[in-house]
């Protein structure tokens, strides 16, 4: 039932998307926000540690985002998070019954129902899924992509990660760690299909081949800008075989996170076979994360 959720807050993202007349890359989030005629501010600096909050004032919604990072797709992100709260079905009626006001600590780090929905939400509007794949079919397989979509879509790399990996059409596996330790990870269905693998839980540390980059940065881990080498499926998952990936791994600087894209082109899928769109169970399209979301 979660991860059906999940898929619907996605799908209503992509409907208030459409509903506003976005049928290209990049959706603006602030000018639906306009539109629904709530009063758009900034997050004051006292209002530390969260991305961004709503708040339902009488006649008045407030939306509030962060600019901390100095980011325009963080910020985008925490926008459309927060307009996932506005749209989401039961979402204003739930923050009213809580005085209000609600923060959110949006961006896939927090693992509430209610942020997850808002995080999926945000997926969707800035990155309907017809985009995503019509744009990545055009583009590197790997990190490459992801970094390519987050720019064309104004969004953060950690969302066009997950966007992407949700998406793909080629097998990849997408991990976030902090240090040595993994946080959380997501593989296509494709990717899943490729051996027996094992599941990447939260605080499993990397395998080697990670963990060798890292040692090799020891005072710069966050802003690693782009380490590529060759790994296999039995370096991350056990007893897998010896299937042949490229290992592409960022730092994501103030976030405190750092980005793993296992993919290869040597697994590419036919662009010629159909691709359905419904095809696969729930678990398909509902993100592994390793902490229980």
């Amino acid at each position: 039932m979660a991860g059906f959720k999940l898929k619907m807050a996605t799908q209503h993202g992509e409907k208030i998307a459409k509903e506003y007349g976005f049928d290209a890359f990049p959706i603006v989030p602030k000018y639906i926000a306009e539109k629904e005629e709530i009063i758009i501010q900034a997050k004051p600096p006292e209002m530390d540690g969260v991305s961004g909050a709503l708040i339902f004032s009488n006649d008045e919604v407030i939306l509030i985002y962060s600019q901390q990072h100095n980011n325009a797709g963080f910020e985008n992100f925490s926008i459309a998070h927060e307009l996932g709260h506005y749209f989401l079905e039961g979402h204003p009626e739930e923050i009213r019954k809580q005085g209000g006001t609600h923060l959110s600590r949006s961006n896939f780090v927090e693992g509430s129902s209610i942020e997850l929905e808002a995080d999926h939400f945000a997926s969707g509007l800035l990155m309907p899924s017809h985009l995503v794949r019509e744009f990545l079919s055009e583009r590197q397989v790997g990190l490459d992509g992801i970094i390519a979509l987050a720019e064309k879509a104004h969004c953060s790399r950690t969302a066009a990660a997950i966007r992407a990996a949700e998406c793909s059409e080629y097998p990849m596996a997408i991990v976030m760690s902090k240090g040595d330790e993994i946080a959380y990870a997501f593989m296509t269905d494709n990717f899943k299909s490729l051996g027996k693998l094992a599941f990447l839980r939260k605080g499993i540390a990397l395998p080697v081949s990670a963990t060798r980059t890292f040692n090799e940065n020891p005072d710069n881990i966050l802003n690693i800008e782009r380490t590529s080498s060759e790994t296999t499926l039995a370096d991350w998952f056990d007893g897998s075989g010896q299937i042949v990936l490229d290992e592409e791994i960022i730092g994501l600087g103030k976030y405190g996170y750092t980005l793993t894209v296992l993919s290869s082109e040597e697994l590419l899928i036919d662009p010629d076979d159909d691709y359905d769109e419904d095809a696969g169970s729930e678990e398909s399209w509902t993100p592994r994360f390793a902490y229980g979301r």
